[in-house]
């Protein structure tokens, strides 16, 4: 559609939508179909992943290759029984080297981030056993000479009791 289509569909839409009241005109522009958030349809299924691959890989029949992964499937001895064993290594192969790829950035993201924390740790632990043992420090004993003991205990002010107030 062109740019004047488009505003004559919008005015079409804001004469003819009558949800609200009779003298008000609202536009609302057509929006796009939606699609589906999520499709959970796969293109083909292993069993066929499996045929293609014998057709392309080793020029068997449709019927040939199909019979030979049915019968891999059931687990019986056919003549190409170890064809379909072979390929369905090297899919796994290729699948598993797929999804290596696909992971590696995460994971070195994953390992560099560690490596930050773990250097982050290790400063802080430096920077905690300085503070802890440094002469200033009240309680350290490691440091020095100990400090005395007190001569009052800690809730006893040292101007005296409080006086009492008179009434």
């Amino acid at each position: 559609m062109t740019s004047t289509d488009d505003v004559l569909a919008q005015i079409d839409s804001a004469v003819d939508d009558w949800t609200i009241s009779g003298d008000a005109m609202r536009s609302a522009p057509d929006l796009p179909p939606s699609r589906p958030q999520m499709q959970l349809s796969f293109g083909l299924s292993g069993r066929e992943i499996m045929i293609r691959r014998l057709i392309d890989e080793h020029g068997l029949t449709r019927i040939t290759a199909r019979n030979a992964v049915l019968a891999a499937e059931r687990g019986s001895d056919s003549e190409r029984a170890e064809l379909v064993r072979t390929e369905a290594r090297a899919i796994a192969n290729e699948m598993s080297e797929r999804i290596r790829i696909a992971f590696q950035p995460m994971a070195e993201a994953a390992i560099a981030t560690l490596k930050q924390l773990s250097e982050s740790l290790a400063r802080l632990r430096a920077n905690t056993h300085a503070f802890q043992h440094a002469p200033e420090a009240v309680g350290c004993n490691d440091c020095g000479k100990p400090t005395s003991p007190r001569d009052r205990p800690a809730w006893q002010s040292p101007y005296g009791q409080a006086r009492r107030r008179r009434r």
